[in-house]
């Protein structure tokens, strides 16, 4: 008798401890706790949205323990999703979603690495504003991995990864030697030669052509503005100290100089916000002229400057 009341105890006693486990995790479900870390939206301004990549993690959610294992993210695969291009200087800005702001959530480390590459570069610049991460692109020209492990306090920890292009410039050195013209006033391959180089910048485009043959220097007139949804954000050329853009501008010029045999100077002329679809001079406010004269002085003969692998490297195209 004793022994089948044991038995009936340990067997009530069984069936609590299911119940209770059954109602932590009916309370953490209904609680909307979510079986792996949030997302981390990524943006730079309203129209340009991503999201970070996720990867590796440990999650204590939805009555589980989840342990998530991935390769570096320096290796993985990123989609346009996870992918931004950028200008050094310029500001990306992350964030879990509202609903998931009261999450407990710090940043444990956020580092750079080269994409391909599990070597670190350097730790990443950025701030923290309110529930919202500021990182600030202070690398030069390449393509980037910015990993950035979250904290999430008693729920965890999660790394996720984020592909930035930064002011990348490749060109098609044998299509724009094949374009090699003897006046400015060829408008036709002077046109080519400008459709085939490298915006300057991230966010910029190239809409608008000036030709000056008429009375000496000779030269060609570059309109940049910057693409729709990045108007009025991004970085300008400055030349002291010379930033990113002001060196791709300086290489896009000796690329011009070089192929336009009476081209003297060029000028590039940029707006920070974006055209109406018509040219007006007077918004392109930056002006920045490069003279065969000052760069012949810095480079030396310009004749077969697009042969320089310092100045153009070979994963030119």
């Amino acid at each position: 008798m004793d022994s089948r009341k044991s038995s009936q105890k340990m067997l009530i006693g069984a069936v609590i401890l299911i119940l209770v486990g059954f109602g932590i995790y009916s309370y953490f479900n209904q609680a909307g706790i979510e079986e792996k870390p949030p997302v981390l939206n990524v943006l730079m301004n309203n129209s340009i949205r991503r999201e970070a990549l996720l990867g590796s993690y440990e999650w204590h959610g939805g009555g589980k323990i989840v342990l998530a294992d991935s390769d570096h993210p320096a290796m993985f695969e990123y989609d346009d999703m996870n992918t931004l291009e950028a200008s050094k200087g310029q500001k990306i800005y992350m964030s879990v979603p509202q609903n998931e702001g009261d999450l407990p959530h710090s940043i444990a480390s956020f580092e750079v690495y080269r994409k391909g590459s599990s070597e670190k570069v350097q730790d990443a610049s950025y701030s923290v504003n309110g529930d919202t991460i500021v990182l600030d692109i202070q690398e030069a020209s390449g393509d980037y991995v910015y990993k950035i492990l979250m904290d999430y306090g008693d729920m965890g920890e999660a790394d996720y990864g984020l592909n930035v292009l930064v002011d990348q410039q490749s060109f098609s050195m044998e299509k724009l030697k094949s374009l090699k013209t003897p006046y400015v006033g060829n408008h036709g391959k002077v046109g080519a030669i400008v459709n085939e180089l490298p915006v300057p910048g991230s966010g910029y485009v190239q809409r608008y052509l000036g030709l000056k043959t008429e009375k000496e220097p000779y030269g060609v007139i570059v309109y940049y503005e910057p693409k729709e949804e990045l108007s009025g954000n991004i970085l300008m050329p400055e030349e002291e100290p010379a930033n990113e853009i002001y060196l791709n501008m300086e290489k896009n010029a000796l690329v011009l100089l070089s192929l336009i045999d009476n081209a003297e100077e060029i000028t590039f002329k940029v707006r920070n916000t974006a055209s109406s679809g018509q040219l007006e001079d007077e918004e392109y406010k930056t002006v920045m002229t490069f003279s065969e004269t000052e760069l012949t002085d810095k480079y030396g003969s310009l004749e077969n400057i697009l042969d320089n692998k310092e100045i153009f490297p070979s994963d030119a195209k």
